[in-house]
């Protein structure tokens, strides 16, 4: 006779596998650019590169954070897949404040830079922002 499963045991194996492998300190690791290949549906080339990631799956809102350094081509790409429209700076807003104690994402890391948005169904957000003059991008998606 099987024993049942204890339902202390299922909350566990539920956390383990909303946990996402990142690496927040050593950028382009395979885990930071196979975040990259999940976020935007294509994988980061070599003329990808500082690609950070962060993500926080657990519960029921999300948020993936990520920083990288790439030609406006790769942005563009990114416009297109994700759908994302452009927004004037003075109007920019977030429903969500990104995580800002993270190395590469700092308080005033967005300033400045244009922004693409683009709010889906259940309240489900996408954010990248970007400057061709560092040719930094940085993006937010989440949930609320």
């Amino acid at each position: 006779m099987m024993k049942p499963f204890p339902a202390f045991s299922l909350l566990i194996l539920l956390s383990l596998a909303s946990c996402t492998e990142y690496d927040l300190e050593i950028a382009d690791s395979p885990a930071n650019r196979k975040g990259f290949e999940k976020s935007f549906g294509f994988a980061a080339d070599a003329n990808v590169t500082q690609v950070y990631y962060y993500a926080d799956e657990f519960g029921a809102d999300i948020r993936y954070q990520l920083s990288f350094k790439c030609p406006r081509v790769v942005v563009d790409k990114i416009i297109s897949e994700l759908s994302l429209k452009a927004v004037p700076q003075d109007t920019a807003d977030s429903l969500l404040d990104p995580r800002e104690d993270l190395p590469w994402w700092q308080p005033d890391s967005v300033d400045g830079r244009d922004l693409w948005i683009k709010e889906e169904e259940n309240q489900y957000y996408r954010q990248l922002w970007y400057s061709e003059k560092d040719g930094m991008a940085f993006y937010l998606e989440y949930s609320v």
